[in-house]
């Protein structure tokens, strides 16, 4: 295939995608939004309002809501990508099959929609910040290379789990309960002060937990936590690599298999 024409398929396709999933629908791609903005009123009100849980005696609601928005942004992010790419090459059989598209091409869908919905909600973020008047100058440049670091670790799970999920056809249905663990075993609804000393270093090995804390650092301190990124960088590539053989190695099988 003509390397200029890759881009525009490509772009063609997202849009395909964009347009399958919320057909006919009022909102159309800000569905995209919807969900996790339902998810942070909820957690917002549990932990914040019923539960009172603060980040320190000198913050308020808002502040909490907005720590809340920047640690569920990454987490969105690439939960989108976790629950699409399993599903990707069985669903897009077809494509792969019968046309001359680079199947490299189609695990970049789940990630361009995640760059979508992660746009959206920093927006909002820097939105809400800006009327508080608590945006810091910094903090959209201090943010983008944890989204570089964010969109390598998408592009390892795209790859590796779009092949995987035509043999582990189970994969799909592990990926929810998957999240929620996910979830639960990160600080992003509640804070790493709340966890036991015996249990924090756990946090220190969890690369999103290491990934969520630089969002927040940087979206509302303006801060650039240089020890995280390079950790996550170094990690994030090496797992590129891995998802990125894993795909080529597997996919004349997948071939066959569907």
């Amino acid at each position: 295939m003509n390397k200029t024409i890759a881009p525009a398929l490509l772009w063609q396709l997202f849009r395909q995608e964009l347009r399958e999933r919320y057909v006919g629908t009022a909102l159309g791609v800000f569905w995209l939004l919807i969900p996790p903005l339902f998810m942070l009123v909820i957690y917002a009100w549990v932990f914040g309002e019923i539960l009172q849980m603060r980040l320190g005696t000198d913050t308020d609601s808002a502040q909490f809501a907005a720590w809340l928005l920047a640690g569920l942004t990454a987490f969105n992010a690439l939960a989108e990508v976790l629950t699409r790419a399993p599903a990707l090459l069985i669903e897009r059989r077809d494509l792969l099959l019968n046309s001359p598209l680079p199947p490299a091409i189609l695990p970049l869908l789940p990630v361009g929609v995640s760059l979508v919905l992660e746009g959206l909600s920093v927006g909002l973020l820097l939105l809400w910040l800006l009327v508080q008047g608590r945006l810091e100058p910094l903090s959209l440049v201090s943010y983008l290379p944890f989204l570089g670091v964010r969109l390598l670790f998408s592009l390892a799970f795209a790859y590796g789990l779009a092949v995987l999920g035509v043999f582990l056809r189970d994969l799909r249905q592990m990926m929810p309960p998957l999240l929620t663990v996910l979830l639960l075993v990160s600080p992003i609804v509640y804070p790493l002060s709340v966890v036991p000393e015996g249990f924090q270093a756990w946090f220190a090995w969890n690369p999103l937990a290491q990934l969520v804390e630089g969002y927040r650092a940087a979206l509302l301190e303006g801060r650039f936590l240089w020890e995280a990124f390079l950790g996550l960088l170094l990690l994030a590539s090496a797992s590129l690599a891995l998802g990125w053989w894993l795909f080529q190695h597997l996919l004349l099988r997948a071939r066959y298999v569907l």
